[in-house]
């Protein structure tokens, strides 16, 4: 879908837009985000907040100091032994730089030709995230620049990709400099804007690139007014979605038959017994019709985290050693509408049997790395998983599981056993994709959409109860190991994933 008009997209009370809302505005240079996402943050009463002004003032200070704008140890360096600091308003963002104002300073023509090339530094960049979650984490915020929604909040409740043509965005920002009075060339000004799209689309760390669950407004024929009303609508497109959800907790459990009472009874046993805690879908049923793309790290997880289901009917794509006659859980595997999965290559028969699954309304519970990751590591996610998604366009529901490692009767304190929900997360942008990728393109951005969210769902685990030594220690223990075991069952190696 893509958005070219506010018609496009009815009109919804602004009521529905929950208070904590994170609205993450990506898009090319000149495509009017921060002016949009001002006026977002006053119409819906959020806090804005510039990023692109974060990576500004460090331009603007490196640029100040003679700094190789190149090196990027050096620029972190100096990020990091800076006090930068943004006091976010509705239509304002004051930036301030080691205590000096450069609000008006970061905006010079000489530092928007630069910027591209310092937020290109993976360094400078995983520094500038972490800012910025610490700035926008507690929700009620409109957040706007190149990798909002697919690297600093992977579980936004919206996202839009506010794009341009490139002639209408120089257009655009010829007018924002003539209005300050700067005499700047036209060519030279297009010339610079397709430089910076080109460097960050194929920068490595964080580029800028449509993510398959945004909303995405192409605004080359809209005024300020229409642009401005075709987001507002846009943010409440899965505030009205989600309203509609099916998650009674009455219905699910009447319509639940003798032999999936039985399987989740059995789950719920197990999950007391270990002091389970559930955060975020406590008391409300499984939605009807979601991928539950869950995190691995036990053989332990299916039954914990189908405790915390009370929906008939679940299928769940299980690798299909769990089946033999011998395993204790195999019996109830089966009953509950499990179906197994060869994990080398792709398995024709589960696919199909888990889209006609979905398309008859049910759930699917799918494990997308495909095998038990690290602790503390989870992804990468297999092709598995966009796969499904392109075959039933199913909206997906990511689950974080932590401490199935480490139980203990009544709760462990080695490694605290919980179960997050994030929101569903819809493709509104993949139609549009496949115009121009191929479906394993297609699949790899689906793939980090699910992977980005188990790490945001990590660290809020994380940030609630900090990683213990135990858990740290048995997560790097794992890293060789799971290498090992991963070129065992699919043939292939992989790197070990960064620390931190």
């Amino acid at each position: 879908m893509i958005v070219r008009k506010p018609s496009d997209l009815p009109d919804h009370d602004p009521d529905f837009l929950p208070d904590d809302a994170v609205i993450a505005i990506d898009g090319p240079a000149g495509s009017g985000k921060s002016t949009t996402a001002k006026d977002l943050a006053e119409r819906y009463g959020l806090l804005y907040i510039d990023t692109g002004a974060m990576y500004r003032a460090l331009t603007w200070a490196a640029r100040e100091a003679g700094a190789d704008l190149d090196d990027g140890p050096a620029l972190a360096a100096m990020l990091s032994d800076a006090e930068l600091t943004l006091r976010p308003g509705r239509r304002q963002v004051a930036v301030h730089w080691n205590g000096r104002d450069v609000s008006t300073a970061i905006r010079a023509p000489e530092v928007d030709g630069d910027v591209s090339r310092v937020a290109a530094h993976a360094e400078v960049r995983a520094d500038m995230v972490r800012r910025q979650q610490q700035l926008g984490r507690s929700g009620g915020v409109v957040m706007e620049g190149r990798d909002i929604g697919s690297v600093v909040f992977p579980l936004a409740h919206t996202k839009i990709h506010l794009s341009a043509s490139l002639e209408a965005r120089a257009d655009r920002r010829l007018r924002q400099y003539r209005q300050q009075g700067k005499d700047v060339d036209r060519a030279a000004l297009t010339a610079d804007l397709a430089a910076r799209d080109k460097l960050d689309s194929e920068r490595e760390a964080g580029p800028l690139l449509i993510s398959p669950d945004a909303i995405i407004v192409d605004s080359s024929e809209l005024n300020l007014e229409d642009q401005n009303e075709a987001c507002a609508r846009a943010c409440l497109v899965n505030a009205v979605a989600d309203r509609a959800l099916d998650s009674d907790l009455d219905t699910a459990r009447r319509e639940i038959p003798w032999h999936y009472r039985l399987a989740y009874g059995v789950f719920r046993a197990l999950a007391r017994f270990y002091g389970l805690r559930e955060v975020g879908n406590a008391g409300r049923a499984l939605p009807r019709g979601v991928v539950a793309a869950v995190n691995h790290v036990s053989l332990w997880d299916p039954p914990l985290v189908g405790a915390t289901f009370h929906r008939f009917r679940i299928h769940t794509l299980a690798k299909r050693e769990l089946f033999r006659p011998d395993f204790p859980l195999g019996r109830i595997f089966r009953m509950v509408d499990a179906i197994p999965i060869r994990r080398r290559g792709y398995d024709r028969t589960a696919f199909a049997a888990a889209a006609r699954g979905i398309e008859a309304g049910n759930n699917l519970l799918i494990f997308p790395e495909g095998t038990r990751r690290a602790i503390g590591h989870p992804g990468p996610v297999k092709n598995g998983l966009g796969i499904l998604v392109q075959a039933t366009r199913a909206p997906m529901l990511p689950i974080f599981i932590r401490g199935s490692y480490g139980r203990h009767p009544g709760g462990s304190q080695l490694s605290p056993l919980e179960v997050w929900y994030g929101p569903v997360i819809r493709w509104h942008a993949l139609d549009a994709l496949l115009e121009d990728l191929d479906p394993k393109e297609a699949s790899r951005r689906i793939a980090h959409v699910c992977e980005s969210a188990f790490r945001e769902l990590q660290e809020r685990s994380f940030a609630a109860t900090p990683q213990t030594d135990f858990e740290r220690e048995l997560g790097e223990q794992q890293l060789k190991r799971f290498a090992r075991r991963q070129a065992k069952v699919f043939g292939t190696s992989e790197k070990a994933p960064a620390k931190g």
